[in-house]
């Protein structure tokens, strides 16, 4: 191959790694990965630091929060959350889902109830609104708007973060291998 092919191969991939990397750090850093999944119904997000998470209840309505990361008294981040929560009267579920590995489907099942009971608008978040955000998202969209698994699954996309490979790829694993009665909320698992 000649040399020039080879450079012009090499600079059109640097350049589209750097686009990448543009668009992961403003849509990770300058946004808090905020996106809709349903208006004025659900939201999702990556952990929100105190000033972020009192605009989005203000702006959005939020009236509930679904916190992944579960539990954590002490850690500045989570007494934030659980003071602006109390100010604004906002019901919560903290409930951690492994990041890496699939959920267990009982989890999946509490956060169901959740997300049916839940005053609405929801913020969903995580550390990095990327993954399990995403998962749960897909999930919000399959129970609750009764939407088809393959829009569903669009919520676990590149375009949130999330990447589809390595041990994220977890996530893409549990929903692709579960069957999600939208009335019920029981999950079954898929005979592959």
């Amino acid at each position: 191959m000649p040399k020039k092919i080879i450079k012009i191969i090499a600079v059109s991939l640097c350049f589209m790694l750097s686009i990448t990397g543009i668009y992961f750090a403003y849509n990770n850093w300058l946004t808090g990965n905020f996106h809709t999944v349903t208006t004025g119904q659900a939201y999702r997000c990556r952990q929100p630091d105190k000033k972020r998470l009192n605009s989005y209840i203000k702006k959005y309505k939020i009236k509930s929060i679904l916190n992944l990361r579960g539990d954590e008294p002490g850690a500045e981040w989570y007494e934030d959350e659980i003071k602006v929560s109390k100010e604004n009267n906002i019901i919560r579920l903290d409930l951690e889902l492994p990041a890496l590995k699939e959920p267990e489907d009982k989890d999946i099942e509490t956060i169901i109830k959740f997300l049916k009971t839940a005053p609405r608008p929801v913020l969903i978040h995580c550390l990095g609104g990327s993954d399990r955000s995403g998962l749960i998202s897909a999930v919000w969209k399959t129970v609750i708007e009764k939407t088809p698994r393959f829009e569903a699954e669009k919520q676990l996309s590149i375009l949130y973060g999330h990447m589809p490979f390595g041990k994220a790829r977890a996530m893409d694993r549990w929903f692709a291998s579960r069957k999600i009665d939208s009335n019920t909320g029981k999950i079954s698992k898929i005979q592959m």
